[in-house]
């Protein structure tokens, strides 16, 4: 009987070591996770803070450049441990195709200036630059989901004369016939400034424009707006190009923890917004 209550006792006893094993085991491997749940987090926590100390550099890189105008030169210290380096470069302002940045929603006017801003005062300079008695126009084709690819293109310049200032308005859709609109269709095709894009060549001339000889218009800028789709769009000029169109100012923060992240502005120069073509409806003069 003795035997039997001394083998019960100690079978009791395994049981209790071997729920006190498991119990220890589970109670570990939970410890074990939120440590390393809380070290993960933290180390979440420590990059998130980082990044936003990289990306507020990078912000305070481009405010600065915005007032200036100019870059750094190499990385700038903003606070310890934390720096900024921006670069400006020129948007347009060279030969050749000429695509805008982004692109444009439909019923948005973008302007395309044709001739120089000062650079300190960013007025305008009406000194005559883009002289050619033609521009190449090139635009997507959105399908949304009809055939979507009108534009209305207006041109500002300054009459040579009586120094007055004009508009001359048209607009282009390769589908003019199916969407019943009206619009010149004629000699638009689909190798657009080598981007696959609709190209037309706008010519001034049956515009009432000239652009060159005595007595010559000073063209001052176009005015684009997509009629049905949001499109992309791009110009190719002729000699000497497009002038400077504005500023792309691209801005990297850096922490000393080596995390950096990138901002970049597109600052194009101050245009009208695109209820000022819906009061200018002719050709005739407008003022000053």
């Amino acid at each position: 009987m003795r035997n039997m209550m001394q083998k019960n006792t100690v079978f009791v006893q395994g049981q209790i070591l071997l729920i006190t094993l498991l119990v220890l085991t589970v109670a570990t491997t939970i410890a074990l996770s939120l440590i390393g749940r809380a070290t993960i987090d933290l180390s979440m926590s420590n990059q998130l803070e980082e990044s936003t100390r990289a990306f507020n550099a990078a912000e305070a890189g481009i405010e600065q450049a915005l007032k200036s105008g100019l870059g750094t030169n190499g990385p700038s210290v903003l606070t310890s441990g934390v720096t900024y380096d921006v670069t400006v470069n020129a948007i347009g302002g060279a030969a050749g195709v000429y695509q805008l940045p982004h692109q444009t929603p439909q019923n948005v006017t973008e302007t395309i200036w044709l001739v120089e801003h000062d650079q300190t005062t960013g007025l305008l300079d009406e000194t005559p630059y883009y002289t050619a008695g033609s521009i190449v126009l090139c635009w997507s084709p959105e399908i949304a989901p009809d055939p979507a690819a009108g534009l209305v293109v207006t041109v500002f310049y300054k009459e040579g004369t009586d120094a007055t200032y004009q508009v001359a308005r048209m607009a282009v859709d390769p589908n003019a016939a199916t969407n019943n609109n009206n619009f010149d269709d004629t000699g638009i095709t689909i190798d657009g400034c080598g981007l696959s894009y609709y190209r037309k060549v706008i010519n001034f001339a049956p515009l009432g424009i000239t652009p060159t000889g005595v007595n010559a218009d000073t063209l001052l800028a176009l005015r684009i707006r997509p009629v049905y789709a949001d499109t992309t769009i791009a110009l190719g000029g002729g000699s000497p190009g497009l002038p400077k169109q504005g500023n792309q100012i691209e801005s990297v923060g850096s922490t000393g923890t080596g995390v950096s992240r990138k901002v970049i502005v597109f600052q194009q120069y101050r245009a009208p917004l695109s209820i000022f073509d819906s009061v200018i409806y002719s050709q005739s003069a407008f003022g000053h």
